[in-house]
């Protein structure tokens, strides 16, 4: 959070660059997010436990001991961009982001917790919209991520980190009889229900860590277009049934996509630079990309509104053809990809 003795100057510019971004014809979005760091600011944090194994702890998570201290605390944290949202008419406010423990639990690690506190959200979306415009598009974001979740209950095991949790939440836990899983499946759709729209911040594999795939430009499309396919089908399935039980046709913007320069970039394509720089490879990365847009915008799918890119920095530092990062600037062939999808759609 933003030092109160600071909180005036990041306003200020802030508002200089809202006015700027709509200047230029564009739409603008604020997503205010945080990380779990360690002592030197990096993330994730890693905690030696008493029998020696290491546990990550980030943002999807986390487990505060007193929870509803720890959404105060959020809400003050929202409660610094949502007057700045308001007067500078941004399109788009996300109240939240991959809290994959704070929202639908993470049942088999935070067994006190294991349903997360959708009431939280209900009343977080409520006070946002007093803050915000009715032109304001109100979202949160969920991870679609390679991770299994396990329910020991049901026996079910599903990949796809919180979307896949979303899904089990709300479709397979519709008829339960235990008066608290009704009360928490009940603010749990009505949250879904009160958001202008869902967006899902995409981080999957396009292909297995010793798959072998094609080194030709059009034939590695094809080969990686195999898992894209697949991953849409089964976010248009969850948002199939969940929509069969909410009663609500919900929207859906991919609010994160992105694929480092390197080689095999589409394999764990979360990974920062920091971990491993790898072997600068454009045309991997462009191939990720046209075949991830391929299966997202190619469809037509009613429910698909559009994709936002991570990441384009400001700093020219991290874009051209020897940058091993995720940005496509400088990069001619990821460059022509983004820009013909994004001139056609």
């Amino acid at each position: 959070m933003t030092p109160p003795e600071k909180r005036a100057d990041e306003r200020k510019r802030l508002v200089r660059l809202i006015s700027y971004i709509h200047g230029k014809g564009m739409t603008v979005g604020i997503r205010p997010i945080f990380f779990v760091v360690d002592e030197n600011g990096h993330t994730p944090y890693v905690e030696t436990l008493p029998d020696g194994k290491k546990k990550e702890w980030w943002h999807g998570n986390i487990q505060p001991e007193n929870p509803n201290a720890w959404f105060e605390s959020f809400k003050t944290y929202l409660d610094l961009y949502l007057p700045i949202s308001s007067q500078t008419g941004v399109e788009e406010f996300t109240i939240g982001a991959e809290l994959y423990s704070m929202t639908v639990g993470i049942e088999d690690q935070w067994k006190a917790n294991p349903h997360g506190f959708p009431a939280q959200w209900v009343r977080l979306l409520a006070h946002a919209r007093t803050k915000l415009p009715p032109t304001t598009r109100v979202m949160y974001d969920i991870n679609f991520t390679d991770d299994k979740i396990i329910s020991s209950e049901s026996g079910i095991e599903e990949y796809g980190g919180e979307l896949a949790r979303w899904r089990y939440r709300i479709v397979d836990l519709a008829n339960r009889t235990d008066p608290i899983e009704k009360e928490v499946w009940k603010n749990l759709v009505e949250f879904w229900k009160g958001l202008d729209a869902v967006g899902v911040d995409m981080y999957r594999s396009l292909a297995t860590e010793n798959q072998k795939v094609s080194s030709r430009f059009n034939e590695l499309v094809l080969d990686l277009k195999q898992a894209a396919d697949r991953y849409a089908s089964q976010l248009d399935n969850a948002l199939f049934e969940i929509e069969a039980v909410s009663k609500k046709p919900q929207v859906v913007i991919l609010k994160e996509i992105g694929f480092r320069s390197v080689e095999r970039g589409y394999v764990n394509p979360f990974r920062y630079v920091g971990e491993d720089r790898g072997t600068v490879s454009l045309t991997d990365q462009a191939a990720a990309y046209e075949a991830l847009f391929q299966a997202f915008w190619g469809p037509k799918w009613d429910w698909f509104r559009g994709i936002v890119l991570w990441d384009v920095s400001i700093n020219p530092a991290l874009h051209g053809p020897k940058d091993a990062g995720f940005s496509f600037l400088g990069k001619p062939q990821t460059e022509e990809i983004v820009s013909r999808y994004y001139g056609e759609n």
